[in-house]
């Protein structure tokens, strides 16, 4: 049974023949609504001689009338007003309204191709590449509709894109992107206008600030998605070919720009892909590219435009991974690598005390200006190399395991360099973040120790857009420094001490994180405990990370601190922040299982067990001071411990303070150390426990000589159980009752001290 005619058929129908043309664009916010209403009816299918779909089949070829009258008369509104009204009832109207989209196809082509304005030529355009993806299924249409007006659909697309003067940045982006879908469709009928989009597009796809165009991010992703699907409409099966020569002609590009942009520097990075650097003159600016050449991108002059053109090009080395292939293709993993290598390596590895002279070897030919402006572009080189590492290790996923501990070294190398830059430290956060997900666990304590700075890093952000990390005061000046200054004044803002003072709990908005800088490292601190192996890190550093995820609410990553307790090397086991947990997230699902399942421990004497930042920045930079290596590691090892046992009292004060775990005092009761030197009699590990006689000597003289059973220590070490039961098996059996009577009551001393352990436990 067909559907009833709804009445917003009827509204559609009496609008479009009553309503002006020139005032329809107004009214098409409606019209649009009333036609998503008549889905049912324009889908279905009408039986003209049934006298119930009669005046419902009359209804829907009036508004196809209507449609087309408009979209063929003279009034530029009107045209306007039919392709929109065309694209909603294509998109409702499925196959009854395709079959008969024929004529509409071609009124929409003569729109692109005529003079009509371009808002109109933009619909038009992504009308027709809808109505094409929707006649995919149905090869009786592709042969009626879509194969007769591509080919001249696809030259008026050329003709706008050419016209880089005339046609808009957002009407390129949507050729580019209709184009970018009809190729994989159509190859064979777009292969002829291959070489024409090409060069059409070639001035999008890495732009810099010499050229004349001011090209938007959007539109080059576009363009480059564009170039990069071309390699659908090569002959046969030379489509992996095709790709393999794009990404080879891009990396030929990348470094020939970065023998000019470098040229001041002199290189220590060695090629390892076939791609050399060549001697590049020092004489004027820096420069590349070639304007008469389709094959070559745009010319480009100066320091600052060369560096733009790099970063463009590493970007298109990420889309050349993103995009789908027509076939299976073979990535140059290694040519990757190597240009990011050749980036990576110029750093400096100590920015405080070092300058970029001190840092690297420079060319003496280069003036001092060029060098200037070139360390100024090197973050931004950084930013690009390590986004393509990010798309390498994200599209490569556990392939790209081997290659792991190189792409940590580029990775400390840059995040050293670049630390006060804000969006270093954010691709580092997520280069970080995927490198521990897919080999977290199989990094060595080495590897682990060399991202310490990062980590560090993270946990600083976190707690100053907590605002539990306060800025450092400067001190004012005093009266003998500006003596020594020659007696000069330095000019007070006065306006400072009319401003009323703020108090000490108000947020510092300053330190605020962005939102992409924020979720970068909150997941890198939950991956951090979930991921890496928690004996290779250090005290401090483990504590500073539970103390940012507390301090911050961070619900992943003390989840995972509680799932993953901390050992230090003894193997004991640091208190749990499950407390922490369930006080912050009372009704969270995974409280109930770990309150069920997971106890929480503590450690006989332990000190506090968060650090500070500046604790582990101190330990940091005694552990940089060291010069073995070797030794560097091992002092910072003992300097973390040592730092956690005597805690630092002035610099929690100064992130402010947390409650610490409960602390075991000088007065709890002495507990017996069982690795004390005893009498000659053993241990019995399974006496009773009832005995309450105090203990007695086998000679007369053995209180002075003897050393005491009970002896106070700090942190008593623990008992193996193994041990226990081999004391008690080696007791002699032949002695006398008095000395049955002492081993009882050593033996009760013994087993109360293990039930405490296992409690404790």
């Amino acid at each position: 049974m067909a559907p009833q005619c709804p009445p917003d058929l009827r509204v559609l129908c009496r609008k479009l023949t009553s309503t002006p043309p020139n005032l329809l664009p107004q009214q098409l916010p409606a019209l649009t609504h009333n036609v998503l209403r008549c889905k049912d009816v324009l889908s279905a299918q009408h039986d003209a001689k049934a006298k119930e779909d009669a005046s419902t089949s009359a209804l829907v070829h009036k508004l196809k009338r209507s449609i087309t009258t408009l979209l063929e008369g003279r009034s530029r509104e009107g045209r306007f007003a039919a392709v929109v009204l065309i694209k909603a009832v294509v998109d409702v109207g499925g196959w009854e309204i395709l079959r008969t989209s024929g004529p509409w196809v071609n009124g929409l082509l003569s729109i692109v191709q005529k003079g009509d304005p371009i808002v109109s030529k933009e619909l038009a355009i992504v009308t027709i590449t809808r109505i094409y993806i929707l006649i995919q299924p149905y090869q009786t249409l592709i042969r009626e509709i879509v194969t007769p007006t591509l080919p001249a659909f696809g030259t008026a697309c050329v003709q706008l894109l050419k016209a880089h003067s005339a046609t808009p940045p957002h009407v390129s982006e949507t050729i580019c992107s209709a184009l970018h879908t009809l190729i994989p469709h159509h190859p064979a009928t777009i292969r002829p206008l291959s070489s024409q989009l090409r060069t059409a597009v070639r001035p999008y796809l890495a732009p810099t600030c010499s050229d004349a165009l001011h090209v938007p991010a959007t539109l080059t992703d576009a363009a480059r998605r564009l170039v990069i699907s071309m390699h659908f409409v090569a002959a046969k099966s030379s489509g992996s070919d095709e790709w393999g020569k794009l990404v080879d002609t891009i990396l030929r590009d990348l470094h020939q720009t970065a023998d000019q942009v470098l040229r001041a520097v002199d290189e220590s990075w060695q090629p390892t892909s076939g791609y050399d650097r060549t001697r590049v003159s020092t004489e004027g600016e820096p420069r590349g590219g070639d304007e008469s050449s389709p094959e070559q991108l745009p010319s480009w002059e100066g320091v600052t435009a060369g560096a733009e053109r790099l970063a463009g090009l590493f970007s298109y080395l990420q889309e050349t991974l993103r995009c789908s292939t027509k076939s299976p293709v073979t990535v140059p993993i290694g040519a990757y690598l190597d240009a990011i290598c050749r980036i990576c390596v110029i750093a400096r590895l100590s920015p405080k005390t070092q300058t970029w002279d001190q840092a690297l070897d420079t060319n003496a030919g280069v003036g001092r200006d060029e060098k200037d402006e070139l360390w100024s572009v090197i973050p931004n080189l950084h930013i690009a190399a390590m986004s393509l590492l990010l798309t390498l290790v994200q599209r490569l996923d556990r392939d790209m395991i081997p290659l792991v501990p190189e792409a940590v070294d580029h990775l400390v190398r840059v995040i050293k360099s670049g630390m006060s830059v804000a969006h270093v430290r954010i691709i580092g956060y997520q280069v970080l973040d995927e490198l521990l997900r897919i080999a977290g666990s199989t990094m060595p304590k080495t590897t682990v120790d060399m991202l310490d700075p990062i980590l560090g890093a993270c946990c600083r952000d976190l707690q100053q857009d907590a605002g539990v990390l306060k800025p450092a005061e400067k001190p004012a000046q005093s009266v003998k420094d500006t003596k020594k200054n020659g007696g000069s004044v330095a000019i007070a803002n006065v306006d400072l001490f009319l401003a009323k003072p703020e108090s000490n709990n108000a947020p510092n908005t300053s330190l605020k994180l962005e939102a992409a800088h924020k979720d970068a490292a909150s997941k890198l601190l939950a991956t951090l405990l979930s991921s890496l192996t928690q004996a290779h890190l250090k005290p401090t550093m483990r504590g500073l990370i539970d103390k940012t995820a507390i301090v911050t609410g961070n619900r992943d990553a003390m989840l995972s601190s509680v799932l993953n307790p901390y050992k230090d090397q003894r193997g004991r086991l640091y208190p749990s922040i499950l407390p922490y947990f369930c006080r912050q997230y009372p009704e969270d699902q995974g409280l109930e299982i770990l309150r069920s399942n997971l106890r929480t421990s503590s450690i006989n004497g332990s000190g506090d067990m968060f650090a500070s930042f500046q604790e582990v920045v101190e330990e940091q930079e005694e552990d940089e001071e060291e010069a073995d290596a070797d030794e560097e590691m091992a002092d910072g090892d003992a300097s973390a411990a040592e730092a956690t046992e005597t805690g630092k009292a002035e610099s929690l004060s100064q992130l402010g303070s947390l409650a610490s775990l409960p602390k075991k005092t000088g007065t709890d009761a002495p507990q017996e150390n069982p690795f004390a030197a005893g009498s000659g009699a053993a241990d019995n590990g399974f006496a009773t426990a009832g005995s309450n006689s105090p203990p007695k000597r086998k000679h007369d003289g053995a209180d002075e000589a003897a050393p005491a059973k009970r002896l106070e220590v700090e942190k008593p070490a623990e008992l193996p159980k193994a041990k226990v039961k081999s004391t008690a098996v080696t007791a002699k059996p032949d002695e006398d009752a008095e000395d049955d009577d002492d081993d009882s009551d050593v033996s009760v001393h013994l087993n109360m001290e293990l039930e405490d352990d296992d409690d404790d436990e």
